[in-house]
């Protein structure tokens, strides 16, 4: 009888040893991989002079970062799939933050659109009517006469001027993203908005 016991004993401390490990697991995996989401983001801030809030995103990565990194170098040598959930979510935390970014949309871009001069002056009519800041430069292709219609809009309207600009053939079209964007009555109406 007492054998039978501490064979159900044993058996029990391996189901719970399993469970503990898979917990483990899915807490490095999730933990690594919004840490190196946060640190996505907190890169792309970093770029665009957001000091701020790149500082404090920088204060929770780290701690994230610590905790983690403990956990796996810690367990590493009795449990190497440890080191197997910290890579995997490395790479996914990556993707993701690239995702979350691309969702904020944070910052402003320059559209920059170059026509033949009579299709780009319609086109800057209709931008203007639409509520956005135009800005007109002569230029000269292989074709003749063009016309640089400028623009400068948050990065998540990018895809409402897109949709007006597609609409017309023959176009040659860049957006770029600005870092800074000195006040003047083109700056004050885009971060008003």
């Amino acid at each position: 009888m007492p054998v039978a016991i501490e064979r159900a004993r044993a058996d029990t401390v391996k189901k719970q040893r399993r469970t503990t490990m898979i917990y483990v697991y899915v807490l490095i995996f999730f933990a690594k991989l919004l840490e190196v989401a946060i640190a996505t983001v907190r890169m792309v801030l970093t770029a665009r002079g957001n000091r701020i809030a790149a500082s404090m995103l920088a204060a929770v990565e780290i701690t994230i970062w610590i905790i983690v990194t403990s956990t796996v170098l810690l367990g590493l040598s009795e449990d190497p799939l440890r080191a197997v959930a910290f890579g995997l979510a490395f790479v996914v935390g990556i993707y993701l933050g690239i995702i979350v970014e691309d969702k904020l949309a944070l910052g402003l871009a320059q559209i920059e659109c170059i026509a033949g001069f009579d299709e780009a002056k319609i086109i800057t009519g209709e931008l203007r009517d639409k509520g956005y800041g135009v800005t007109t430069f002569d230029c000269e292709g292989l074709d003749g006469k063009k016309l640089s219609v400028n623009l400068k809009v948050h990065r998540k309207d990018i895809p409402k001027a897109m949709k007006i600009l597609k609409e017309y053939d023959q176009l040659f079209v860049t957006v770029t993203d600005i870092r800074k964007l000195s006040i003047g009555s083109i700056a004050r109406h885009i971060l008003v908005k």
